[in-house]
Formats: C-alpha cells, sequence, structure tokens
C-alpha cells in the first residue's frame, strides 16, 4: 500500500492511498465467490454460475462492495501508521479503479491538534463577590410575602382602581377577520406590569356588570406571535373585583411557611440560602472565567466536525427549550439557517474549551472514579426530585453516561485551574 499525507491545516490532512492489484484482484475473488452461490443467472443452476460470469454480471455491484470494504481498512492503517488522532470518518474522493489495476483515492480527514499548554496555573483573575445585603433579603422577604398573598372578592361597591385585580370575560376580534378569540373568568392586574395599557385605561373606572369596548393594536416583535402586529376589537364584561390581601411580616407569618418559630429565624434561614447560591454561582462564574482566560491566551486551529457537532448540540437545545415552553418551532417565521450560523462563535468556544480541559485533565491525570459518578447521580435525583435508579436508567441510553463523565471530569479539572490560580479578592458591595 502506499499513503501520501499532506497537510491541509493544522487539523484537516487528506491521503492519496494506492491499494495493490493483487489485494483488489483477491477481495472481488473471494466476494464473486460468496455471490456465486446465492446468485440467480438465466440458463444455469441456482448456484452454478461460472465465477467469471458473476464478475460481469455483477460487477458494479461487486466492485462497490470490494471499495466498501478496503477503502476504510486501507485508511485505518495509514492512519496507525503514523499514529494520527482522528476526529471521525473521512470523507472519500477521487476514487479511481479498472479491472487489473490498483485502487487508487483521496481520504480527507481532521485530526485534533497537537495541544502545548504551560500557562494554566497562575491564571489572574478577580474572584466574584457572594456577598448578601439587608436589602437583598428584604427583597426575597417580600417575594415570600407576594406568594403568600391572596385574591379575594371586594365588599365595597367601588369602582376598579390601581392594583386591584379583575375577573373579565371578553371576546377579541382581529380587524378584517371574522373569527374571534374567547375567554372566561380571566384575571387581569389592573396596571400590573404585564397588562396592556388599553385594558388598564379601559377597566379603571369601571364597576362589576359593566362591559367595555376598545382596541388593541399589537407591536410587531409582540411575544405572542399570533397577536404580533394585529390589531384586535374587544368586547369586554367584568365579572368580579378582588384585591390582594397581603399578610403581615411576623412569626405567624413565619411559621406559615415551614419549621420556624419566629419570624427572625425565617430572614436567618432566607440569609444562609441566598449566601449559599450566591456562593455556587460565583463559584461557577469564576471558573468560567479561568476558563475564558485560557482561550483568550492559546490560539489553535479546532475541528470543523466538532464545531458543527456542537452547532447542532445547541440547535437541539434550543428547540427543546421551546418545546418545553409550548412552542412549536415548525410554526415559528424565522431563518433557522441565520440562528444556526449565529450559533458558531459560541460553538468554537465551546470546542477549544473542552480541548483545553482534556488536555489539563491529561497532564495533570485528573480522573473520574465510580465514586465521583454516584456521587453525581445522587445529586441529580436530589435536584430533580426523581427517583435514583430513574436517573441511573435515563443516564444509560445515549451515551448519557459517558458525557456525564466527561462533564464531572471537567468539573473537576476546571476546580484545579482555580486552586491553582492567582484570584484577587471580590470588590464588597457596600
Amino acid at each position: 500500500m502506499k499513503a501520501e499525507l499532506t497537510d491541509i491545516s493544522a487539523c484537516r490532512k487528506s491521503f492519496d492511498i494506492e491499494i495493490p492489484p493483487d489485494v483488489v484482484d483477491k477481495e472481488i475473488s473471494h466476494i464473486s465467490h460468496n455471490l456465486m452461490h446465492r446468485a440467480r443467472v438465466p440458463g444455469f443452476r441456482p448456484g452454478k454460475a461460472p465465477v467469471s460470469v458473476i464478475k460481469t454480471r455483477y460487477r458494479d455491484e461487486i466492485v462497490s462492495e470490494m471499495l466498501q470494504h478496503l477503502l476504510p481498512k486501507y485508511f485505518l492503517e495509514a492512519v496507525k501508521e503514523r499514529d494520527l488522532d482522528i476526529v471521525d470518518e473521512p470523507q472519500y474522493e477521487s476514487v479511481d479503479y479498472d479491472t487489473g489495476k490498483p485502487v487508487k483515492f483521496k481520504a480527507v480527514f481532521e485530526v485534533y491538534p497537537e495541544l502545548t499548554i504551560t500557562n494554566y496555573t497562575g491564571i489572574p483573575a478577580e474572584a466574584v463577590s457572594f456577598e448578601v445585603t439587608e436589602a437583598d433579603v428584604e427583597t426575597t422577604v417580600k417575594k415570600l410575602q407576594d406568594d403568600m398573598s391572596e385574591l379575594t372578592p371586594v365588599e365595597a361597591d367601588r369602582p376598579v382602581q390601581h392594583g386591584d385585580f379583575v375577573e373579565i370575560s371578553f371576546t377579541g376580534t382581529p380587524v378584517g377577520q371574522e373569527e374571534p378569540m374567547f375567554s372566561e373568568k380571566a384575571t387581569v392586574e389592573v396596571g400590573g406590569p404585564s397588562t396592556l395599557q388599553e385594558f388598564t385605561e379601559n377597566l379603571t373606572g369601571t364597576t362589576v356588570n359593566d362591559e367595555k369596548a376598545f382596541s388593541v393594536t399589537y407591536r410587531e416583535d409582540y411575544p405572542e406571535r399570533r397577536l404580533a402586529g394585529l390589531t384586535l376589537d374587544y368586547k369586554v364584561k367584568i365579572e368580579a373585583l378582588k384585591e390582594k390581601k397581603v399578610p403581615e411580616l411576623n412569626d405567624e407569618f413565619a411559621q406559615g411557611l415551614g419549621q420556624y418559630s419566629t419570624f427572625e429565624e425565617l430572614r436567618t434561614k432566607v440569609r444562609d440560602d441566598l449566601e449559599k447560591h450566591r456562593r455556587e454561582h460565583a463559584d461557577e462564574e469564576l471558573r468560567e472565567k479561568l476558563l475564558r482566560w485560557l482561550e483568550e491566551h492559546n490560539e489553535f486551529e479546532v475541528p470543523e466536525t466538532l464545531v458543527e457537532r456542537q452547532i447542532q448540540i445547541r440547535m437541539q437545545r434550543l428547540l427543546r427549550d421551546l418545546s418545553r415552553q409550548g412552542i412549536n418551532p415548525q410554526r415559528l417565521d424565522v431563518d433557522w439557517a441565520k440562528i444556526s450560523a449565529d450559533q458558531r462563535q459560541q460553538a468554537i468556544r465551546d470546542v477549544k474549551g473542552s480541548l483545553l480541559l482534556s488536555y489539563v485533565a491529561h497532564k495533570e491525570k485528573i480522573d473520574v472514579n465510580d465514586h465521583d459518578v454516584e456521587t453525581e447521580i445522587d445529586r441529580i435525583a436530589t435536584e430533580m426530585n426523581n427517583p435514583r435508579q430513574r436517573v441511573k436508567e435515563v443516564l444509560s441510553k445515549d451515551s448519557g453516561m459517558a458525557r456525564l463523565r466527561s462533564q464531572i471530569q471537567n468539573k473537576k479539572t476546571l476546580d484545579f485551574l482555580k486552586e491553582h490560580a492567582v484570584v484577587q479578592p471580590a470588590i464588597s458591595k457596600q
């Protein structure tokens, strides 16, 4: 076999390979004899047609099968001979064969970059603050207070005012169309952040059983795509008037939320939870800073195959997120090709970061053992509130366990970078 290697780029290579005619003839004879036993040829009993007849009658099929056998075999032999770390299967080009002559072909492929990274220790970075202020605690407690609030009917015979919650029935007919949209007992917060100004203006001052008619023109980029750019004529009836009853922030309020005796115990738990969450977020952000520094201070080519694969992963993730929100991606009027192209730069960074982490893990012998895997499975099961065995079953499909091991190794490697970085203290908020 002859195999001439050409460097197209640091990661992209090609082989010009020639397979000797004796090897080719032997493979063709082998395929022909196997075919002879099952081939049906007019004028011959089943399995009795001469090999020469089989080779002539089924030449295209035989040559095709020969190429399917020999091209990958001799490509891999050439790869092994030069100890190349290939990314994926090659593209076969310029395949040339005539009877009695060698098979000649070109195999274009990619290899992983040969990295020599020495600056992964002592990375300069500033820590991320996870400080929790009194204002932060107050905001969270107010959110709990709002969550515990109840809507109660307004007993007084008074008109609707800002801050009220109005229960309405309505029809909305798009201008120029005949099919209206209906809703019964929809709740609207008058003056609320998510309430359209037209509804707030027309509901203010009304009373129960009043009816109002008004129009709403939705902007072109309105989030609910079916309404974007349309003008709807609304007919609205006020069915009920309610107001929000906000509980007092006292010991009784705290006791209603769980195992708290006093309101101060609740505040302490809120602060502890905020600090824990922010500490975890700060650690994650610091890891991202360190990896970003490595990416920016180490230039190398990344295999296009891996970039395209990562773009597909990012697109699939986007489509899953849309589906979870109840949005059918196929019905969206968007340029998916442009969205895919927009993912490219981040995909390159994803691949580059992954290659850097793999390099550091190999150099520092950072491995993942069974205990690491079991601990992570326990964490996932707790976080998702799913049985542990169910999590393992899901991970056992579609290379899920291999991906989990890779994620664990990446995290351990990022922890190594953090431990060996030169981290300046975070700047205080106060």
